[in-house]
């Protein structure tokens, strides 16, 4: 290991894309012995091989309001560890953590150098009920006095540097770093299955009821498609209500968290993301990278510089627009039934398109590669 080491700060290790992130950059950029430490808020449900330091005794049980109050307590314990560890860079990510990384500088005088990482959008706050607002008010304080603001994707970098205020050149974007040498494996492994399949976090943002009800309605010219759903969450019961409604129950399988969800895509006919937002899309990268034809809603943000990177991230097809056939996958509308079916039936019933975005996907997934966006960690970590 040389030089002074490096802070990644989350709230906790969970099987988020933020957590899985974390653990990916850090775990690359050991290998480049570089010295980087992994630290928590609270209590972590998900072991790695890494070492982690916890620096309270919370957990996912804990109240939102104690959670709140415990920012400056947690930012004076980030403080003192900095200063023991000699540590030169903080870069957190998640809201709590960015707070408490910002928050170490402004009340405990922590000289190390904050870098808050946003995963998200951040005008999905205002929508978000009491919490939600809480939160906004802390972005609009805490990330202009932040060193800088890397967020994931290029749509979510410009609407954060214009709502934020952020001062010229704290804005930057930094890509997820993503396993796509192991989705790649998983597809090579695996045979062709005549199924739809998507991947994520079963909450109403994800729209999979859009999904259920496109296979539905398609289902009828298609005997043999199964639709597989990756993932749990509190909407889950009313997903499997609704395919049991449509009679398609039979058909939808719901995988629940699984330990290898690139396993479960490899092979399929088609991948969905259906998301009302995005932070980036890492499923969707994973997809390519297995040579799974994408198709995938033109949500903000990070579908649409994904697929078509040479366009515009912040031109979004409108409600009632046509779908969008892009160089890596097919756009529809956010929360056109009509237009996904459509996608879907125009991916499924053509044996050249698919083949072609197979052959596509693998080399578009490389620019999102471990190694790449870990170049840019160690870039910013580590800077000469």
């Amino acid at each position: 290991m040389t030089g002074r080491p490096a802070v990644l700060l989350i709230n906790s290790l969970g099987t988020g894309g933020a957590e899985r992130t974390v653990i990916a950059a850090a775990a690359e950029l050991r290998k480049r012995h570089r010295e980087v430490r992994i630290l928590c808020l609270e209590l972590s449900p998900a072991q790695t091989p890494l070492p982690v330091v916890q620096l309270s005794r919370m957990s996912a049980a804990t109240t939102g309001f104690c959670k709140l109050a415990a920012l400056p307590i947690l930012a004076v314990r980030l403080s003192r560890y900095v200063a023991r560890e000699k540590a030169g860079v903080v870069m957190s990510h998640l809201f709590r953590a960015n707070f408490v990384n910002v928050l170490a500088r402004l009340l405990a005088r922590s000289r190390h150098r904050a870098i808050v990482v946003n995963h998200t959008r951040v005008s999905r706050l205002l929508s978000e009920g009491l919490q939600g607002r809480v939160n906004w008010k802390l972005c609009r304080w805490l990330y202009p006095r932040a060193d800088l603001v890397a967020s994931v994707s290029a749509g979510a970098a410009a609407e954060g540097a214009r709502l934020l205020a952020l001062p010229p050149g704290r804005s930057v974007i930094l890509h997820d770093p993503i396993d796509t040498a192991a989705a790649s494996a998983a597809g090579a492994s695996e045979g062709a299955a005549q199924a739809i399949v998507c991947v994520g976090r079963l909450v109403a943002l994800k729209r999979f009821q859009d999904v259920i009800i496109a296979f539905a309605r398609l289902a009828p010219d298609h005997s043999g498609l199964r639709l597989r759903i990756v993932g749990d969450g509190p909407e889950s019961p009313a997903l499997q209500r609704l395919s049991e409604r449509l009679e398609v129950a039979q058909r939808v399988t719901f995988l629940g968290m699984v330990a290898d969800p690139a396993r479960a895509v490899a092979g399929c006919a088609c991948f969905v993301s259906s998301s009302e937002t995005e932070g980036f899309g890492m499923a969707i990268v994973e997809a390519l990278a297995a040579g799974v034809p994408v198709i995938a809603s033109d949500c903000a943000y990070g579908p649409r510089e994904i697929l078509c990177p040479s366009s515009d991230p912040s031109r979004l097809l409108q409600p009632g627009a046509e779908i969008e056939a892009a160089p890596y996958g097919i756009l529809y509308p956010v929360g056109s039934v009509s237009a996904l079916e459509k996608a879907l039936r125009m991916v499924l019933g053509d044996e050249a398109l698919r083949a072609d975005l197979s052959r596509r996907g693998p080399g578009r997934a490389a620019d999102f590669s471990v190694e790449r966006s870990a170049t840019e960690y160690e870039r910013l970590l580590f800077p000469a």
